[in-house]
């Protein structure tokens, strides 16, 4: 079975309403549970991959070490996060954060038709991103890639590609997770919002 699952990275603490955050790490609950999340597997991890932010990278080398994966074959991918395949402008990008709220913004992530300055548009970007995640597959062996990543990423990407487009009530809770799967020549996508 070839199986990619894409993965909110772990706990962390509340970040400040005006802050990006890029500096918070995870809780020591939050490194307890990505320890535990990796010990659930019952696959072989055949690749890793993180968003460059600290927290996204803590969580993959913590599930790392618990399975004995290398941490220098962890690759980062900006696609990922900082800034992530739905941003094209980070600093307009912030400016909808600022101006308008996170519950304004996260919900135009998940049903947003218009767009936005500073946002890729959507459905393209989701398919260039579903795109890289069927070539991974495809060219690889057997077994389990990892990648690790933010709840906007991770919700933007689980609100297109499933039947429906997730309501924000079930945005994403740390360790939430998307199970992809190759299944003849297309993808399966089942969503697990709870980690």
């Amino acid at each position: 079975m070839k199986r990619l699952i894409l993965i909110r990275h772990a706990e962390r603490p509340a970040i400040p309403a005006d802050a990006v955050g890029n500096e918070v790490l995870l809780t020591p609950q939050g490194e307890a549970d990505a320890q535990a999340f990796i010990r659930q597997l019952a696959c072989p991890v055949v690749s890793m991959k993180s968003s460059p932010i600290s927290r996204c990278v803590q969580t993959t080398r913590l599930m790392a070490d618990v399975i004995g994966y290398p941490a220098e074959r962890i690759a980062l991918s900006r696609d990922l996060g900082d800034p992530g395949f739905i941003i094209s402008d980070g600093a307009k990008a912030w400016d909808h954060w600022q101006a308008k709220g996170h519950t304004a913004v996260n919900e135009h992530l998940l049903s947003g038709a218009e767009r936005w300055h500073g946002f890729a548009d959507l459905e393209l970007a989701t398919q260039a991103f579903a795109n890289t995640i069927m070539t991974e597959l495809q060219e690889s062996e057997p077994g389990l890639h990892v990648w690790v990543t933010h709840d906007t990423i991770l919700a933007t990407f689980a609100s297109r590609v499933l039947p429906q487009p997730l309501p924000i009530q079930q945005w994403p809770h740390f360790l939430g997770y998307l199970d992809i799967r190759l299944v003849g020549e297309g993808l399966t996508f089942s969503y697990h919002g709870e980690g």
